[in-house]
């Protein structure tokens, strides 16, 4: 019976970066939903964590997604600028670009932790897929 570790969450991931992180084993990703932005400024290279294509609040026992560990975290700030004949507009927004490294799927066993402006922290089981052929 496979151990259950305890990671924080990243919720909402694409499909598409989730194929790609399996295929390369390595993906660097710019976060910009706070929820997950907020989760890794609690985190560091080195830490694991559990990727899923399903949203925050569907996450339930069962949830399937991939457990991957941080190689580095950057908070990157965005300015952009608006202009027009009588006004100029100056805005910036922040993102969170983190490398992960691909350690193997996992599944969700429950649901530790789930409070708005905190991370996602869930208990999580290794599943092993073995070929048979």
């Amino acid at each position: 019976m496979a151990m259950a570790m305890e990671c924080v969450a990243l919720t909402g991931i694409s499909r598409q970066v989730i194929r790609e992180l399996v295929a390369n084993g390595i993906r660097t990703v710019e976060i910009r939903s706070p929820h997950n932005f907020l989760a890794l400024l609690h985190l560091s290279p080195g830490d694991v964590i559990f990727l899923t294509e399903a949203s925050r609040p569907d996450i339930v026992s069962g949830t399937g997604g991939m457990l991957t560990r941080i190689r580095e975290i950057q908070v990157v700030t965005h300015k952009m600028v608006q202009a027009g004949a009588d006004f100029y507009e100056e805005r910036e927004a922040q993102a969170a670009r983190v490398q992960l490294q691909m350690v193997g799927h996992g599944r969700v066993r429950c649901v530790k932790s789930f409070k708005l402006g905190s991370p996602t922290v869930l208990d999580v089981d290794e599943v092993c897929y073995y070929d048979a052929g």
